[in-house]
């Protein structure tokens, strides 16, 4: 990328692109909000997705990507057009999907449509198949179905999984299958946004968090893409970033600055888990998303993480981790609060989590595997 160039190298836009899916999960996220927006309640056309979506993330980033994800959003009719536009702009595409309609034939006119730009992600909460039906409306075959699929046609995918009290029985059991199998995971945080508004017992605490999911997560360097609380050195980052020249910011909290979720009809959020509530980012029918990046007061909060409060705040990973904004929302209302989950104490910036030399060591790891692995090298 030329020095002189503006753009960002990486940026993830998460756009939900419909509301409509053939499951009716347990704790979805964007079921058809009870109180809509009395602006703006129908879903983006086949147009406005090119225009104020897609051509705004290819103005914004040179080796950008767009995460497509719903509802289900191989249910639209446009689905394959918008996936080629994409590509034609030279962004790549995630494709987050239950998985139910996946054919081989599906998948081929996707990679076709794509010019092979194209990674599946889909949801395994559990490899135990009682508690993946009960979080996921279906069984755990059709999961493993999908991958097997995309293992044929040569195509890409990883798994993410939202971690509840409903999976963290078997959340160790889970990873290591996908750590033995070498396969790349994104961790997702319960929270109570759309439906899962009605399952408050799901949500997590920091006993939670420190005894089971963090020493699960902090073991497996292909989960660190992010997650919080992430505990490498900022001065360790900072010297990798430079010597491997990969760019994605940092490995906790990516809202606002590795990524931005927009809902179907066009609100914007720091993060996919804060559409639908009432942080007002704008919508990218009034404001071009360029703009909204650019100037919007919560999104330069967020991504500068300057005035995070607690102790977020005065922690010395504030720019490394930063702490889950959404969880934050969810538990207190304001979205610079400090993680709810997390389970370090600092006294103040000078203080070290016991975790920090694995944790650098690991982010080795992991970008040794993206520097090196398509299709990864080709986005970092």
């Amino acid at each position: 990328m030329n020095h002189k160039d503006p753009r960002k190298k990486f940026f993830l836009c998460y756009f939900e692109s419909t509301r409509k899916c053939n499951l009716n999960c347990r704790y979805c996220m964007a079921k058809e909000p009870r109180s809509k927006p009395k602006d703006h309640t129908t879903e983006l056309s086949t147009e406005e997705i090119k225009r104020l979506v897609v051509d705004e993330i290819r103005k914004y980033c040179s080796h950008g990507a767009i995460a497509f994800s719903g509802g289900e959003h191989l249910l639209r009719p446009d689905a394959l057009e918008i996936l080629e536009y994409t590509a034609k702009a030279g962004l790549w595409s995630f494709i987050n999907t239950n998985g139910t309609l996946l054919t081989s034939d599906l998948l081929k006119r996707v990679k076709t449509a794509t010019g092979g730009k194209v990674i599946f992600v889909f949801s395994l909460n559990s490899i135990l198949p009682t508690i993946q039906k009960w979080s996921r409306d279906d069984s755990l075959w059709t999961v493993i179905k999908a991958a097997r699929l995309c293992l044929k046609a040569g195509v890409n995918f990883f798994f993410i999984t939202t971690i509840s009290k409903s999976n963290l029985k078997s959340f160790s059991t889970t990873v290591n299958f996908l750590k033995l199998k070498k396969i790349p995971m994104l961790r997702s945080p319960f929270v109570t946004r759309g439906m899962g508004n009605c399952h408050q017992e799901l949500a997590l605490t920091p006993e939670d968090m420190k005894n089971i999911i963090h020493p699960v997560l902090r073991n497996y360097a292909l989960s660190y893409v992010s997650y919080t609380p992430f505990f490498a050195g900022p001065e360790f980052l900072e010297d990798k970033w430079k010597e491997m020249n990969v760019e994605i910011d940092q490995l906790g909290c990516q809202a606002a600055r590795g990524f931005v979720g927009i809902s179907a009809e066009g609100h914007v959020a720091p993060c996919v888990h804060l559409l639908d509530n009432n942080l007002k980012c704008g919508n990218v029918r009034d404001i071009a998303l360029t703009a909204i990046l650019r100037d919007n007061e919560i999104i330069k909060a967020v991504r500068s993480r300057e005035t995070l409060k607690g102790k977020c705040g005065r922690c010395r990973y504030k720019q490394t981790c930063g702490g889950c904004r959404a969880l934050a929302y969810y538990k207190t209302g304001d979205y610079m609060a400090e993680d709810p989950t997390c389970f370090f104490e600092p006294v103040d910036e000078t203080t070290r989590s016991e975790h920090e030399e694995l944790q650098n060591k690991n982010t080795t790891r992991f970008l040794e595997f993206i520097k090196t692995r398509e299709p990864w090298k080709s986005l970092f």
